[in-house]
């Protein structure tokens, strides 16, 4: 045996595999979110339909912000609108009792359907702004490229 031979062999590792560092118990995952029936017959065919067009916004604003760059604090916002902001608003309003809703009206001079359709037209507003503002970077870049091929392309450019 030579010198390296034993060398190895004395220096190497014994042939026992290293204990492996126990699991952490993993935490169990949150329960997901049952959906909210936003077909509920409790809420007024009105809003039933605007909850539709927040939603299909939504959805627009979101498929849009997977495309740009988008600052967190819109995607954040967007992400509260649909799955806390508008399942507790349109809770609220179910969870009042029939018979004292005419209170809200007595109090506000609104009745708790119309204050729920205003509420619902706010958020519409918010997300058509936000779906505004991204739609503006893709005019943006489309002026940009017209503009560079107006300049590239044009018949009396020397540069071409």
């Amino acid at each position: 045996m030579g010198l390296f031979e034993t060398l190895r062999k004395m220096f190497a590792a014994p042939d026992v595999e290293p204990a492996l560092p126990p699991r952490a118990a993993s935490a169990p995952a949150a329960p997901a979110r049952p959906a909210f029936d936003y077909g509920d017959a409790r809420i007024p065919t009105g809003a039933r339909e605007k909850i539709a067009g927040v939603l299909a916004s939504l959805d627009a604003v979101e498929t849009m912000m997977d495309r740009e760059q988008v600052q967190a604090v819109s995607r954040t916002e967007i992400e509260l609108m649909r799955g806390e902001h508008l399942p507790k608003l349109v809770k609220s309003y179910i969870d009042i009792p029939p018979a004292h809703r005419a209170e809200i009206f007595r109090t506000t001079g609104k009745s708790a359907s119309f204050i729920l359709e205003e509420s619902l037209d706010a958020m519409q507003g918010r997300i058509d702004e936000i779906a505004r503002n991204l739609a503006q970077h893709d005019l943006d870049a489309f002026a940009s490229n017209a503009a560079f091929i107006s300049r590239r392309y044009r018949d009396n450019d020397p540069f071409r």
